[in-house]
């Protein structure tokens, strides 16, 4: 009898669990699509595609804010703007092309589309992310030379949980 009662048991138990920890319940769809297209490298996007309305999608919303001991140079800073600068100017047709998909399907959400209409809209984009890949890494390496050691340590020891899915 209570083998019988213990296996219902544990499976609503473990379905239950599984619901409080689905990905609706527990965490919020981002409008950052450039983390979502090019994961943590697409911070290194910040600024490249032009200004923006509402909530950013060029990789600023996880952006490490450093402790005042760590904060960048105004050197750094401008050397960092220099290197988004290039970057823009040397794929400008290509980011304006992904930024025209961002705008898309941030307007698909606020009007209330699904995870998957969304993600579809995104897919359209993945062409264009697959063949910046090379480039944006190449930006986000050269955005991490800008740093000191002990910047990259702290970054190293603060780096956030991922929140989107594993590493493209």
């Amino acid at each position: 009898m209570l083998r019988r009662l213990l296996f219902p048991t544990l499976m609503a138990a473990l379905v239950l669990a599984a619901c409080g920890e689905s990905p609706t319940a527990t965490t919020t769809f981002t409008d950052d699509f450039a983390l979502v297209l090019f994961g943590e490298e697409g911070a290194a996007l910040e600024g490249t595609l032009g200004p923006q309305d509402g909530t950013p999608f060029d990789g600023r919303t996880h952006r490490p804010v450093f402790p005042d001991s760590l904060r960048l140079t105004d050197e750094q800073r401008a050397e960092m703007l220099a290197l988004r600068i290039a970057f823009r100017a040397e794929n400008e047709p290509q980011l304006d092309s992904l930024r025209a998909i961002f705008q898309q399907a941030r307007l698909a959400r606020l009007e209330g589309a699904t995870r998957d209409e969304i993600r579809a809209i995104l897919e359209t984009g993945r062409p264009l992310a697959e063949a910046l890949r090379p480039k944006v890494r190449a930006l986000h390496e050269a955005l991490r030379a800008v740093l000191t050691d002990a910047q990259r340590a702290w970054l190293a020891a603060n780096r956030p949980p991922r929140r989107f899915g594993p590493r493209p």
